[in-house]
């Protein structure tokens, strides 16, 4: 947090406890960074799928099939993917590298929610954990992970109408938490 932080953040501190010595500090939003975060994460998701259509559109034309059969090759595992690897070299196997993972997302938006909002109990003072690191945040029990991720949903949610019915696009951070 910056030394400005206090001045738009007066309110009394409420805490999600996720152990005796561990907690997050609820601003009852994400905060601006957390969200732009996300928000970039999202457009690396778009590029991802915008290169996939671009691809399967190269393999439809040159194998003489439909986009979404083209498509469907492009998910494929064993002997199907091995014929496209063959025909179309590394460049296929290149793109997938390029996908972004949900672990490591999660890993990331998890790391800066504990530089944004964590505090560690040192003796008895708390302290905050401003130089938290991807390292620290790997090796978290998945039952704190499990309670980061309820955290983060409730903030993110914090203020909305529960009682209306919709479809939204949901944006929140749910990951399998026991991949590592």
């Amino acid at each position: 947090m910056s030394k400005y932080s206090e001045f738009f953040l007066l309110s009394s501190p409420e805490y999600c406890e996720l152990n005796e010595k561990l907690r997050l500090r609820s601003y009852g939003s994400w905060l601006t960074e957390e969200t732009w975060c996300r928000e970039k994460q999202n457009k690396k998701k778009a590029k991802f799928s915008l290169e996939v259509i671009r691809w399967a559109r190269k393999i439809a034309k040159a194998k003489g099939i439909n986009e979404d059969e083209a498509f469907a090759l492009l998910q494929s595992t064993g002997e199907d993917r091995e014929v496209l690897l063959q025909e179309f070299g590394q460049e296929v196997s290149d793109i997938f590298d390029l996908a972004p993972s949900g672990r490591e997302e999660f890993e990331d938006l998890v790391t800066l929610f504990f530089k944004n909002r964590g505090e560690v109990l040192d003796g008895k003072k708390w302290i905050s954990t401003t130089d938290w690191s991807n390292e620290d945040t790997q090796k978290l029990p998945s039952t704190i992970l499990s309670t980061i991720e309820t955290f983060m949903a409730t903030e993110e949610g914090y203020g909305e109408d529960k009682g209306e019915e919709g479809e939204e696009e949901d944006n929140s951070p749910k990951q399998e938490l026991s991949a590592s």
